[in-house]
């Protein structure tokens, strides 16, 4: 009895960014478009996108970010139009210094994938608190944020002190550091660097 050979609907891309922002939509989109691919504008976001040729319709969905990762396939019935698509795409990741996936990669590579993003949300949140210390003031004794050169706290109206100032530089400065550490984090993650380098994790 001969066997039947399916070919594999899905091709899996890794690129070396954050997220499916504009220049990964423009990218796939210069791929796609000289084979006759429209885009769908009413699914185009970060999650996903849609593109369709005549009676056929393809699909790239999210599944990661940092790096973003994501699965290109058919909706319905896969065609060699569907092949030529998922090809022309390959090929722009590749040149765009990405990779493809098989299957067994891809599930291999999806607990990282979820290790990445949790990081990139510690690092976003050290990010964003060290940003609002550089944008403003604390008051030791209320609690209160205020202006970064105000003399006074707005809440308490208390006049600030030779030692609130000391304390308040050695704060900025130890902010501009958190926010230089978390920003190279960040981009040491988009771009695939292995998390072992960024925290002791030995997934690569």
């Amino acid at each position: 009895m001969a066997v039947k050979l399916v070919r594999r609907q899905y091709t899996h891309l890794l690129l070396p960014h954050a997220s499916l922002d504009d220049p990964q939509r423009a990218l796939f989109e210069v791929a796609l478009r000289p084979a006759g691919w429209v885009a769908d504008p009413d699914e185009n976001s970060t999650m996903s996108l849609r593109w369709t040729k005549g009676h056929a319709a393809l699909r790239v969905q999210t599944l990661g970010w940092f790096p973003l990762l994501v699965t290109v396939g058919p909706i319905g019935r896969p065609s060699a139009v569907h092949r030529d698509a998922a090809a022309r795409l390959t090929a722009a990741v590749l040149a765009g210094g990405g990779r493809s996936f098989t299957d067994r990669q891809l599930v291999e590579y999806l607990p990282q994938a979820q290790l990445r993003w949790q990081r990139a949300l510690l690092e976003r949140q050290r990010l964003s608190t060290a940003e609002r210390v550089l944008q403003a003031r604390r008051c030791s004794y209320c609690g209160s944020w205020s202006d970064t050169s105000a003399t006074h706290c707005a809440g308490c109206r208390r006049r600030f002190t030779t030692a609130d100032d000391r304390e308040r530089d050695t704060t900025v400065s130890r902010a501009t550091a958190t926010v230089k550490e978390a920003e190279t984090a960040l981009a040491e993650l988009a771009r695939g660097v292995v998390l072992e380098r960024l925290g002791g994790v030995t997934h690569g």
